[in-house]
C-alpha cells in the first residue's frame, strides 16, 4: 500500500508472522495423559529394580564411585566381556548374510516360492530347541552325530565339535539358524516396498548391479536395518541357554558370556556391589551398540501402505526370463533342504525311542515309536503346557491392553515435544536392558510379596519386559498414519478417540505382530523364567532343559519335548508371518 505526503512517498507492506499468532501456551488437555498412566506402572516392574541395580553397582562401603566395577579386571570376568563382544560380532555377520539372502531372493524371485517357509520354522522354535538340534547334529559320536557321521565318511575322521574352540561353531550354527529367516523375512519386504517407477528411472539412467546397490537400496532399507541390527544384537548379547544346553559342562566357562558370569557370579553369594557391576557392564555394551538400531524405528513414509491407483502391467518389474527362473527355483529349493535339515533331525530323533535315541542317529530304522514321546509327558510336560499357555496368554493380553493406547499418546496423544522424547528414551534404554539388570532385585521382591511360583507375577514380568519394544513398534506404525487421515479424525466430534480407532484400524498389522511376537517369545522363554519365577511356574522351557542336563542319555525325550514345545509358535508363525512382516515393517508389503 503506498501513501504521500508532504513530498515524502510512503510505502507499506505486511511480513510474515513468525512467532506465536496468539501470547501463551495452548492449553494441551489433561485426559490423554492418562493413557500412559498403566504403561507408566507397568514400567515401575522394571524401573526400580534398574534402579536398584545402579545404586548396588556405585555404591562401595556406602560410598558412591567406581570400586565395585574392579570386578571387570577379573580374568573370568574380561574372559566373559570378550566373548559378548564377540556374540555381537555374530549378530552383525548374521544381517549381512541374511541382506544378501533378501538381496539374492529379489533378484531370483523364485528362490522365494521354498525357502520363505524353511527360513520361518526356526525363528519359530526356542533357542533352547535350537541349541538341542544342534548338539544331536553335532554329537562327537559317528553313530549319532550327523556331521560328525559325514566328515568321518569323508576324511576317515572328525573333530571333535563340541570340543574345545570347535564348540563356537555349533554356537554360532545354532545361533544363525534361528534367526536367519527373521533377518531375511524383512530384507526382502524391504525391497519388495521400493517403488517400480524409482527402479525403472535408475536403470534407465544406467545405474545398476553396485551401484544401484549404493544409491537406492541400501539407503531405502537404512531404517529396516536399524531394527533388524537392533534385535540381533539384544539377542545376541542376551545369549544364555544357548550356551547352558550346547558347551559341555566342563567348557561352559570359556563359553561365558557376561550374562553367565553374572549368574555364577549371583549363585555363589558373591559380593551384590560386584554382581550389580556386571550387570552394568551387560547394560552398557548393549546399549551402546543398540542405539544404531534405533535409528530404525523412525517414521518412513516410502513404505506406507497408502492406497494409490495399480500400475500399468508394462512399468511393473519385467518378469525374469525362464532360465533365471529355473536358477532361483534350484538356489531356493538347495538352501531350503539345508535350512530344514536340522527340524528333520529332531523330528526323527523324537520318532526313536529313548533307548536307539542314545545309541544311533536320527536315521537309523530301528527303534521307531512314540515311546520318547511318552517319556517326556511323564516328566510333567503337558503341566508345563499349561502353564505356559497361561502365562503366555495373560502376558500378551496385558501388554496390548497398555502398550496400544501408550503409544497412541507418544504418536498422536499431544505430548509435549520433550516429554515425547524422553518418553521414547526411556522406551529404548528399556528395550535393550538385559535381564540381569533386574532379575535379582526383582526375585527378592517377589519372594517377599509371597508370590514366588506366581503365574501372574510371572506374566507381568514378561508383559513389562515385551512392553517397550510393542510401544515403540506401534508408535512407529501409527506416526506413519497419513496426516490426511489423522486430520481428519481430529476434526471429528469425538476427536482422540477417533483418530486412535483409525490408527488401530489402518495399522492392524503392527498389532498382529506384536501379539504374535510376544506370544511366541514368552512361549520360548528361558532366562526370565529360570532367574526370576519359581519352582511352581514350571514354564516348558525350564522342564525341556532339566531333562536335557542328562543329554547323552535323554536325547530321544529331550527331542519329543522340543517337538511338542515348538508345535504351537510353529503354526502360530507360520500363520501369521506375512502379517507380522508387514507389522514390522511398517506396511512393506512381503
Amino acid at each position: 500500500m503506498g501513501l504521500q505526503t508532504n513530498g515524502l512517498s510512503l510505502e507499506v507492506v505486511g511480513r510474515e508472522i513468525t512467532g506465536r499468532p496468539v501470547q501463551g501456551k495452548p492449553r494441551r488437555p489433561a485426559g490423554p495423559f492418562l493413557l500412559g498412566l498403566p504403561a507408566l506402572l507397568l514400567s515401575c516392574v522394571l524401573l526400580v529394580p534398574i534402579g536398584v541395580t545402579v545404586v548396588k553397582a556405585f555404591v562401595t562401603n556406602q560410598h558412591f564411585g567406581f570400586g565395585n566395577f574392579a570386578v571387570i579386571g577379573d580374568p573370568a570376568a574380561l574372559h566373559a566381556v570378550g566373548n559378548s563382544l564377540l556374540w555381537v560380532l555374530v549378530a552383525c555377520g548374521t544381517v549381512a548374510v541374511g541382506f544378501s539372502l533378501a538381496l539374492l531372493s529379489y533378484r531370483l524371485p523364485a528362490v522365494t516360492t521354498l525357502l520363505q517357509p524353511a527360513l520361518v520354522i526356526p525363528f519359530a522354535v526356542s533357542v533352547l530347541v535350537s541349541g538341542a538340534t544342534f548338539r544331536m547334529i553335532f554329537d562327537p559320536t559317528p553313530e549319532r552325530g550327523t556331521i560328525t557321521a559325514v566328515t568321518t565318511r569323508l576324511f576317515g575322521s572328525s573333530p571333535v565339535w563340541l570340543g574345545p574352540g570347535l564348540f563356537w561353531i555349533v554356537l554360532m550354527s545354532a545361533f544363525g539358524w534361528t534367526w536367519l529367516g527373521y533377518v531375511v523375512s524383512l530384507f526382502r519386504a524391504g525391497l519388495d516396498a521400493i517403488p517400480d517407477d524409482v527402479s525403472r528411472t535408475l536403470a534407465a539412467e544406467g545405474v545398476r548391479g553396485w551401484k544401484r546397490l549404493w544409491a537406492l537400496e541400501i539407503p531405502l532399507l537404512r531404517p529396516i536395518t536399524g531394527v533388524v541390527t537392533l534385535t540381533l544384537v539384544i539377542a545376541a548379547v542376551r545369549v544364555f541357554d544357548l550356551v547352558l544346553i550346547v558347551v559341555p559342562g566342563s567348557m561352559q566357562r570359556s563359553a561365558d558370556v557376561l550374562g553367565l558370569n553374572w549368574w555364577r557370579a549371583s549363585t555363589t553369594n558373591a559380593d551384590s556391589g560386584r554382581t550389580a557391576a556386571l550387570g552394568v557392564v551387560l547394560f552398557a555394551i548393549v546399549a551402546a551398540v543398540g542405539l544404531i538400531g534405533v535409528r530404525g524405528l523412525r517414521r518412513r513414509r516410502w513404505a506406507m501402505p497408502v492406497a494409490v491407483v495399480p500400475l500399468e502391467p508394462t512399468l511393473r518389474r519385467p518378469r525374469p526370463r525362464p532360465v533365471v527362473r529355473r536358477l532361483g527355483w534350484f538356489i531356493g529349493s538347495a538352501v531350503a533342504l539345508v535350512w530344514v535339515l536340522p527340524a528333520v533331525v529332531l523330528v526323527a530323533t523324537a520318532l526313536h525311542s529313548p533307548r536307539e535315541a542314545g545309541l544311533r542317529g536320527w536315521w537309523s530304522p530301528s527303534g521307531l515309536g512314540f515311546s520318547s514321546f511318552a517319556a517326556a509327558a511323564n516328566v510333567g510336560l503337558f503341566r508345563a503346557l499349561l502353564s505356559t499357555l497361561v502365562i503366555a496368554t495373560a502376558a500378551t493380553a496385558v501388554l496390548l491392553v497398555i502398550a496400544v493406547p501408550t503409544a497412541y499418546l507418544v504418536a498422536w496423544g499431544g505430548l509435549p515435544p520433550r516429554v515425547g522424547r524422553v518418553a521414547m528414551a526411556v522406551f529404548v534404554v528399556l528395550a535393550v536392558t538385559p535381564v540381569q539388570m533386574y532379575a535379582a532385585p526383582l526375585r527378592d521382591a517377589i519372594d517377599a510379596a509371597g508370590l514366588a511360583g506366581s503365574r501372574v507375577s510371572l506374566a507381568l514380568v514378561h508383559a513389562a519386559a515385551g512392553l517397550p519394544f510393542a510401544v515403540l513398534l506401534l508408535r512407529s506404525a501409527f506416526a506413519s498414519a497419513p496426516p490426511a487421515v489423522v486430520s481428519e479424525a481430529l476434526q471429528g466430534p469425538v476427536r482422540q478417540s477417533a483418530v486412535l480407532a483409525t490408527v488401530q484400524r489402518t495399522y492392524r498389522p503392527a498389532l498382529i505382530a506384536v501379539a504374535v511376537l510376544e506370544f511366541a517369545l514368552v512361549w520360548n522363554d528361558f532366562i526370565v523364567g529360570f532367574l526370576i519365577s519359581g519352582p511352581g511356574t514350571t514354564p516348558l522351557s525350564l522342564v525341556l532343559w532339566g531333562e536335557a542336563r542328562q543329554f547323552s542319555t535323554s536325547s530321544g525325550p529331550v527331542a519329543a519335548a522340543a517337538v511338542v514345545a515348538s508345535v504351537v509358535p510353529v503354526v502360530l508363525l507360520l500363520s501369521f508371518w506375512r502379517t507380522v512382516v508387514r507389522g514390522l515393517t511398517t506396511g512393506s508389503r512381503p
